[in-house]
């Protein structure tokens, strides 16, 4: 590739692009992450220093975190819509949200500073002494992390509206690696303020590499024109965020709610809960989550061109990218949740009972994968129209559906039906998902109801596999090594996911032809270069 082709790939990419990229330097950023996390128990264990710094780390993010998503999301879909009118006039709009925005958001941080031992008696009212005070100062180191989160956030989106994805992917990955440095070289010399001041290092690598790159390479923050704030525009974008800060606290207080119930359930409940929201994250994290965010920049700028065939044609496609490849994803992760669970924790404390109980949360939460990855490709869809105010809607309801549902659910199957609950209600949401975009006018009922059809087509081999998969169980040696047991059922997994691609393409399935003609177009660009 000649050196032209190679600065335009590293300065824009293609949804295809996009998702590839984001969901590999994901993976690195979970390999670092592992690394990070083997390196703090190592030093720390469960120690009283490492309570403290688990809660401090928590109230920086629960209070300014809630911001993030928010200014990534919405600054997207706004900023898309005033470079259109203008290139310049886009710049100025993000510098003076900038400008606003980490006035204020500073204020909030020196505010988490002040009441910092306030703060940790809120959080864990049972820290005295020694474990109070050391939470306290950590709150006061962490301020700073919390902050510049939030800008980082705030500066991603615009990347992610300008199409570049790679460069603050990599740099999060580069930022990430400070931590298990400073853990290796400052540990031996300050003890538990290692962790703490390698948090705060990652997160000002972080900020200042994407201010740099935006700043020297794009020109942004040279010209804020504060005389003539557009008043009106800094109004409508946090009208926009709000709504949308709401979803990102409902999301926490999901987990509060869980973790509630939770506590009155025999002992191990809760940890293996945490366990199994590892392992079902992980297909989302790597491959939805990466798909949605690389498709939603240009979701928004179809809107704003109100091109609504690219529109429309562009979430099909996603849509049934998505359900390709989460049905097979979600029979894998239920079928042999054991072997997973086996492979990444079973050692040590972690006993053959932990990974029982563990297993059992795993195939629950692995239900709802599809569920959860459809209805972030929804949320996004609605938030390109500027509508922040359902998927708050949507989430209350889920929050109390949630809550309902956790209760009776977990007295009649303990933790597990904790994790069911949680899938019950993702596909509530979903539901409402469909509903609303079509009384709202975004889709047409006979849009939604193709794309149903066609999700069936792909759930029917999705069922057949599954059977396939439960079966195939009973020639795997269960008392064989984990890792022996894992590759085998990846071995069985691939034959199994050719078998549902042949279904598919017999029942005439569109989802299978979408797939597969991006694995064609992909396999045609990659021989190309």
């Amino acid at each position: 590739m000649d050196k032209n082709r190679i600065r335009h790939h590293l300065s824009r990419q293609t949804i295809t692009e996009a998702a590839i990229i984001t969901s590999v330097i994901a993976l690195l950023s979970k390999v670092v992450g592992y690394v990070r996390d083997m390196l703090t128990a190592k030093y720390f264990g469960t120690s009283m220093q490492m309570d403290a710094f688990e809660v401090a780390l928590i109230i920086p993010n629960m209070i300014l975190g809630l911001f993030a998503a928010g200014l990534q999301t919405i600054i997207v879909r706004m900023y898309s819509e005033k470079k259109e009118e203008s290139r310049e006039k886009g710049k100025v709009f993000v510098n003076q949200l900038f400008f606003i925005y980490s006035v204020f958001l500073f204020i909030i941080t020196i505010l988490i500073i002040i009441f910092s031992k306030a703060s940790v008696k809120i959080v864990a009212a049972g820290f005295t002494s020694e474990r109070l005070n050391y939470a306290s100062t950590f709150v006061k180191m962490l301020a700073i992390f919390g902050y510049l989160n939030v800008m980082t956030g705030f500066f991603t989106g615009v990347f992610q509206a300008e199409k570049q994805f790679f460069y603050p992917a990599l740099v999060g990955l580069i930022a990430n690696i400070a931590v298990p440095i400073c853990l290796i070289v400052l540990t031996p010399h300050i003890g538990i303020y290692s962790r703490v001041i390698g948090q705060d290092v990652f997160g000002i690598i972080f900020f200042l590499m994407l201010f740099i790159f935006l700043f020297s390479r794009w020109g942004f923050f040279k010209k804020f024109d504060i005389k003539h704030i557009d008043w009106a525009s800094i109004r409508e974008f946090t009208s926009l965020v709000m709504p949308a800060i709401v979803v990102s606290s409902l999301s926490v207080l999901y987990q509060i709610i869980d973790k509630t119930i939770g506590s009155y359930l025999p002992y191990g409940a809760i940890a293996s809960l945490s366990y199994a929201q590892t392992v079902y994250l992980i297909p989302y994290s790597l491959i939805g989550a990466p798909i949605t965010t690389a498709v939603y920049p240009t979701l928004s700028e179809h809107v704003v061109s109100n091109n609504s065939e690219d529109f429309l044609r562009l979430f099909k496609k996603s849509f049934y990218l998505l359900v390709f490849i989460m049905v097979p994803i979600t029979v894998y992760f239920t079928v042999w949740a054991r072997p997973i669970v086996r492979v990444l924790f079973e050692r040590g404390a972690f006993s053959t009972a932990s990974t029982l109980l563990t297993q059992k949360n795993v195939l629950m939460y692995s239900l709802g994968l599809l569920g959860i990855t459809l209805s972030d490709l929804f949320r996004r869809a609605f938030f390109s129209f500027k509508d922040t105010k359902t998927p708050m809607l949507i989430s209350w309801v889920s929050v109390l559906l949630n809550l309902v549902l956790d209760i009776v659910l977990a007295k009649l199957l303990a933790s597990p039906g904790i994790a069911l609950a949680t899938t019950i209600v993702t596909y509530v949401s979903l539901i409402q998902y469909f509903l609303y975009s079509r009384s709202k006018h975004y889709f047409t009922a006979g849009y939604l109801g193709n794309i149903l059809r066609e999700t069936l087509k792909a759930i029917v081999p999705g069922i057949i596999i599954a059977v396939l998969a439960y079966f195939s169980l009973r020639i795997i040696p269960v008392q064989a090594h984990a890792i022996k047991i894992f590759l085998i059922s990846i071995g069985i997994g691939a034959i199994l996911f050719i078998i549902y691609v042949a279904i598919g393409k017999l029942l005439k399935g569109e989802i299978f032809d979408v797939a597969l003609s991006y694995v064609e177009n992909f396999k045609q660009k990659v021989f190309r270069r």
